[in-house]
Order: C-alpha cells, then sequence, then structure tokens
C-alpha cells in the first residue's frame, strides 16, 4: 500500500491525520509505505510512480486537490484508490457515502466493497468530480482569498459576493451528442460528481459509475438573477428554474475565447474543451451496503 499526503491539507491536519492512518494500518498489520508532497504537481508524479513500482492500492490524504493531482497521476490507467479527506471542502468524497471524520472514512473503505466508478478526461487532464465554466468559477476564483477564514462554505460564501461585482457571461459553443449550440450563458457545468465549493449540489443528478456525464446550462440573468439561481444551486434545486438546460452525454466539445476553466477546484484558462467519459477505470472501495450515487 502506497501514501500519498499532503501534510498542509486542511491547514495542516494532513500531519495530523498521517499520524492516526498510520497507527490504525499498523494495528491491521497492513504493511505501507509514505509519500509526501512538498508542492504543486508532487501527488500526481508520486502516484504516477507508486503504478510504476507495482503498488496495489493507493491511500490519498488531503483535500480535492490531491485527489485531483492523484488521479491526474494515474491518467487513466485502472487503479484501487482509498480516500482520506481532510482538506477545505471535501467535495468529491461526498459521493461515496463516507464520513466526515478521516479516519472513520478509511476503515469504512477498508471494510469496504470494491466498486468501479468512472473519471472525466478534459483534453489532456482528468478529474473525478465537476468541471466547467461561468459564474461559479469567478466564486471558486475569489473563493481563494478567503480560505484562510475557515472550511466549508465559508470561503466560498465570501467569493460568491465578490464575483458578484466581477462576473462577465460567457459566450460559448457546445457540441454534444451530434448537435452544435450557441448561447450566452451564466454557467456551464459537465459533472461527473455532483458537488462543489464545499457541499453545493452543482450537478444533483450526476452518478460515477453510469459512464454519461450530466452537463447543465444556465442562461444569462442579471445579478439578482444570480441571487435567485444560487438560492437555490446549494440544495439542487436549480434545476427546476426554467434558465436551466440538462441533459447527458460521453463527450462534449466546448469553444469559447479567454474562458477560465474549472477542473476540479483548479482553474486553468482555456479557449476549446474536449470531454470524453472513461468508465469504470479507478477502483474504489464503498461502505458497505452504501448505494452507488
Amino acid at each position: 500500500m502506497r501514501i500519498i499526503v499532503n501534510k498542509t491539507a486542511g491547514n495542516g491536519a494532513g500531519e495530523r491525520v498521517l499520524a492516526q492512518t498510520a497507527r490504525l494500518l499498523e494495528h491491521r498489520k497492513i504493511p505501507y509505505e509514505i509519500r509526501a508532497t512538498k508542492g504543486p504537481g508532487d501527488a500526481k508524479r508520486l502516484a504516477d510512480e507508486a503504478l510504476r513500482e507495482g503498488a496495489d492500492e493507493i491511500v490519498c490524504i488531503g483535500g480535492d486537490g490531491t485527489i485531483s493531482e492523484t488521479v491526474n497521476g494515474l491518467a487513466g490507467r485502472p487503479a484501487l484508490i482509498l480516500f482520506v479527506p481532510c482538506g477545505t471542502g471535501n467535495d468529491f468524497v461526498r459521493m461515496l457515502k463516507l464520513p466526515k471524520d478521516p479516519l472513520e472514512a478509511l476503515k469504512l473503505q477498508l471494510d469496504g466493497e470494491e466498486k468501479r466508478i468512472d473519471v472525466g478526461r478534459v483534453n489532456d487532464r482528468y478529474f473525478l468530480n465537476i468541471s466547467g465554466a461561468g459564474f461559479d468559477t469567478e466564486v471558486l476564483r475569489q473563493a481563494e482569498r478567503f480560505k484562510r477564514f475557515g472550511k466549508g462554505l465559508i470561503p466560498y460564501l465570501f467569493g460568491l459576493f465578490a464575483a458578484l461585482k466581477s462576473f462577465v457571461p460567457l459566450k460559448i459553443e457546445m457540441r454534444a451528442n451530434g448537435r452544435t449550440v450557441r448561447r450566452t450563458v451564466t454557467i456551464f457545468s459537465v459533472g461527473n460528481g455532483r458537488y462543489l465549493g464545499g457541499g453545493m449540489k452543482a450537478v444533483p443528478n450526476a452518478r460515477i459509475n453510469d459512464g454519461l456525464f450530466d452537463v447543465i446550462l444556465a442562461d444569462r440573468v442579471g445579478k439578482l438573477g444570480i441571487l435567485k439561481f444560487l438560492s437555490k444551486y446549494i440544495s439542487g434545486k436549480h434545476t427546476s428554474l426554467p434558465i436551466i438546460h440538462e441533459f447527458r452525454c460521453r463527450e462534449l466539445t466546448v469553444h469559447c475565447p479567454g474562458m477560465t476553466v474549472d477542473i476540479d477546484g483548479e482553474l486553468a484558462a482555456m479557449d476549446t474543451v474536449h470531454y470524453e467519459v472513461l468508465p469504470g477505470v479507478l477502483i474504489c472501495r464503498f461502505p458497505v451496503r452504501a448505494h452507488t450515487p
């Protein structure tokens, strides 16, 4: 078993959780090796290294960013991965029906049922959860400034009000399921998972094992319209609004010069993005009798 840990995740919680994880594995007589990240890109390199060296399981200790890097290191290759969440948002692991306590989450996975889940690819990068662009991406960009104030929804709420001042709607061209549409949008979201920004149900009907993306488009609205939209967005009830268009697909292409794209919480400038589902390439362990979302 290979442990990849971001000791600075969750304002330093990663180091404490690593010690707890080590004690648990030693108690269960499970052999392990530890590899700690020291900077951006390290988890990706360490995950690739683990596969090349024949590791049969990877334990990822960190937040959504560490998970995303680890998945990119796997690069679509089949692998078994366990998640020990100790970051700010911990959005993807909500799909696995795991408790918030990192050690309890690991215990349930060690005793859990193996199931395969999908991975998304956008251009030459991989994601587990959600990718897209628009107002929610601007919120994420602004939220980085406020993470020192707390975990979960707190930095994202601050980021929301900052984003209201700076956001410009996107003029996109999207091709999916044999059709091309052009429209101005507040948001487009491509979901393998459901949650964003510390628990907001951005793509509420997405499933991680159906071989499909759930895609949501929100038409252009003013600032008051955005606030009305967001009042439902947190709970996932925004899909009932008339400005929302929702569909499923295996792949799609979006073109919008100058857009900033969110890929599992990491932001990148891209003019054109091509999305593709890689069905069942990642092996996880779910709590026994847990329903796969």
